[in-house]
């Protein structure tokens, strides 16, 4: 009987434990939308994947969005993209930026994020404009978001403490 119980409870709070959106870019619109021309208009963005690894990759862009409201990253415009590691504390899912693409050095403080998710959305601040909620994000067409991201690990920033080899013995 004790061991009924005991998997009811573990049941019971497996099952109210929220999942955090693996894989899939989740954004946030940083301010509001402009028209400069006819048929688009653009906005700057946070874009955030939390990898089923454990990785974790950041995205700060321009986008573009066409009449037919599909949604791409601008081109010729600056970036900057942060790279780490996330876990679960508790409740919340927490990402440490581990590395940022050139310049953008003041993406390290804070380098620890904190998210609560929100169903398949989670809700947090990655430097945008406040507490704010990331949403899936299934219009935007992206194919160079991996070589900003590759660009990024191969970044001299590193965000954090830093240990020399001289402190590793």
């Amino acid at each position: 009987m004790r061991l009924f119980a005991v998997l009811l409870v573990l049941t019971a709070l497996s099952c109210g434990r929220a999942e955090v959106p693996v894989n899939a870019m989740l954004w946030r619109i940083d301010r509001p939308w402009t028209s400069e021309k006819p048929g688009f208009r653009t906005a700057q963005a946070t874009i955030i994947v939390f990898l089923s690894g454990g990785e974790y990759e950041e995205l700060h862009s321009s986008l573009i969005e066409h009449s037919d409201a599909t949604v791409y990253l601008r081109s010729g415009r600056p970036r900057v993209v942060a790279i780490g590691r996330w876990e679960m504390r508790g409740d919340e899912v927490v990402a440490t930026r581990e590395r940022v693409s050139a310049g953008g050095s003041i993406l390290c403080e804070p380098h620890e994020l904190t998210f609560t998710i929100n169903g398949q959305s989670v809700s947090g601040n990655a430097g945008g404009s406040g507490e704010g909620l990331y949403s899936p994000v299934t219009r935007l067409v992206a194919p160079d978001f991996k070589s900003y991201v590759d660009a990024a690990r191969e970044s001299a920033t590193v965000c954090g403490p830093r240990q020399d080899a001289s402190s590793r013995n």
